[in-house]
């Protein structure tokens, strides 16, 4: 997937996910009272999180890692009940105390804040419990972070915006709590918060990679790992199927301090940086192609000062 789609599938989920948390969350939570108001936000929180999980899990990981798909997934949908519980309530709360509908983007604020860390937190105590370098994955989550709440904020003013709109137009008296009877505000915070995540992971993104030429020629990977491996085999990060010259655990970039560098694990074919063959461990500068079989990556680096 190449990071435009990316970009596009964070959007396209996180306003369809938002508009089936409003659905759920309208029928099974039909009162305005507080605690009501808190269980529509987490189910709000909960599928917006499920999508956002689901596209990051699929973008980094092959379907046959269902497991490892599921325990992200997993994870970022309860940070999301979190997210939304607590943004629903504090949005309402406020409100309730002061009258100003203003105090509404507050809550989604901080609903956007935290869904934009969950698509970051699984990896952070994979890194942990696994005993890795977890810079790379601390990095991932305040992108997220950054990216949710400037998502949160903006979809909270669009969502406020369309409420009022909503109620200058039909006159609804029913327009007093944060649950507007109409869709349309939620699926624009849906979709401000998946957009604004998917470009804070781009455009704040350090180090990346694209295939070129061969099998997966177009997709762009960001390497946020300190070990990110290239071959054949499903479970690799950076799979290229489809290619005998690629053994199934073909190369591997790492990353040590500040730098990246790509081993051969012993490849009958080899591996190669600007077609010179890789003995040990080779530093890589951006704009090298790094080339596995009939595969081609072209490995980016953001300019360092």
């Amino acid at each position: 997937m190449s990071f435009r789609l990316f970009i596009y599938y964070c959007a396209l989920c996180g306003g369809w996910a938002a508009l089936v948390g409003w659905a759920v969350g309208l029928v099974l939570s039909p009162s305005n009272a507080l605690g009501m108001v808190g269980i529509k936000g987490m189910w709000l929180g909960m599928f917006i999180a499920l999508g956002l999980g689901l596209v990051d899990a699929l973008w980094n990981l092959s379907l046959t890692q269902f497991h490892v798909i599921a325990m992200r997934v997993g994870v970022a949908v309860l940070v999301g009940c979190v997210a939304g519980l607590l943004g629903g309530v504090v949005g309402q709360l406020l409100f309730g105390l002061l009258k100003m509908k203003l105090f509404y983007i507050f809550g989604w604020t901080i609903t956007g804040l935290l869904v934009g860390t969950s698509v970051g937190v699984f990896e952070v105590l994979a890194s942990v419990v696994q005993q890795q370098n977890y810079s790379g994955s601390v990095k991932k989550l305040v992108k997220g972070l950054i990216g949710g709440t400037a998502g949160g904020l903006l979809g909270g003013v669009l969502s406020l915006v369309l409420n009022l709109g909503f109620e200058l137009l039909f006159s609804s008296k029913e327009q007093s709590s944060l649950w507007s009877p109409s869709a349309w505000g939620f699926v624009a915070f849906g979709m401000c918060i998946g957009l604004l995540i998917g470009l804070a992971q781009i455009i704040l993104m350090e180090a990346w990679v694209k295939v070129e030429s061969g099998k997966r020629a177009g997709r762009e990977m960001i390497l946020t790992r300190e070990r990110t491996t290239i071959g054949r085999a499903e479970s690799c990060d950076i799979g290229l199927f489809g290619d005998n010259q690629i053994e199934k655990l073909h190369a591997i970039i790492l990353q040590a301090g500040n730098r990246y560098y790509v081993e051969d694990e012993h490849s009958p074919t080899g591996t190669y940086v600007n077609e010179t063959p890789v003995q040990g461990r080779v530093v890589l500068k951006s704009g090298d192609k790094i080339r596995v079989g009939a595969s081609v990556l072209r490995f980016r680096e953001r300019a360092k000062h």
